[in-house]
């Protein structure tokens, strides 16, 4: 193995590391010094990769990107979105949302964001793009008379977003707790946010 991929493994492993640690304790209460011995590396060597907690929780921000790109690629690349790929995009980032670890670090994050706000632009960045890559595809199905919208289309792309957000880190949330007590989350995968009635209503289709 060479040293850049060397160097690429290890800011791996100090990446899970603090995100693990980040889970189980929270960024405000995380130290620098728990994210090193959790990853096995030294405190000084862990500062030569990211210098601070604050770019640890910056580079949260990278990952996150990484795993909404799939997403915003199959959205963008439908030149007329039909309800069905619309509700597919939805119910793919409500899954996302809905994972245990996805919802306490979103939950940490906008904490995070609220006490340093030099955070927010990188976060920003990513809910803009999938904002954009909706409200995009939305555009491009009322131009063909698919939707109509009684809404500004970016209002009613947020409005999507937001109701897949909340209802996600709820359940993301309760899934988590009920598996701290040692009961089994055994809730089915509720869709009633992607009624047909509440999307066509929305959506003008």
């Amino acid at each position: 193995m060479n040293q850049k991929d060397h160097q690429a493994d290890r800011r791996t492993v100090i990446m899970q590391a603090a995100i693990n640690c980040f889970i189980e304790k929270g960024f405000h209460t995380t130290s620098m010094r728990d994210i090193a011995s959790t990853a096995a590396v030294s405190l000084g060597n862990l500062y030569n990769y990211f210098p601070s907690k604050q770019a640890l929780i910056a580079e949260v921000a990278n990952q996150e990107q990484v795993e909404l790109a799939p997403l915003l690629c199959s959205l963008e690349q439908a030149s007329a979105p039909a309800m069905e790929q619309i509700q597919q995009f939805l119910a793919a980032y409500w899954t996302l949302c809905r994972q245990p670890e996805w919802a306490i670090l979103g939950a940490e994050c906008l904490a995070e964001i609220a006490r340093s706000p030099a955070l927010m632009p990188k976060f920003e960045n990513n809910r803009r793009q999938l904002l954009d890559a909706l409200a995009g595809a939305i555009e491009r199905a009322a131009q063909q008379g698919i939707f109509k919208p009684s809404a500004p289309i970016r209002l009613v792309a947020q409005a999507l977003l937001d109701i897949v957000e909340s209802d996600a880190f709820r359940r993301g949330l309760e899934a988590q707790a009920k598996s701290a007590k040692g009961k089994i989350d055994s809730s089915v995968e509720a869709m009633d946010i992607f009624h047909p009635g509440l999307l066509r209503g929305l959506l003008g289709a």
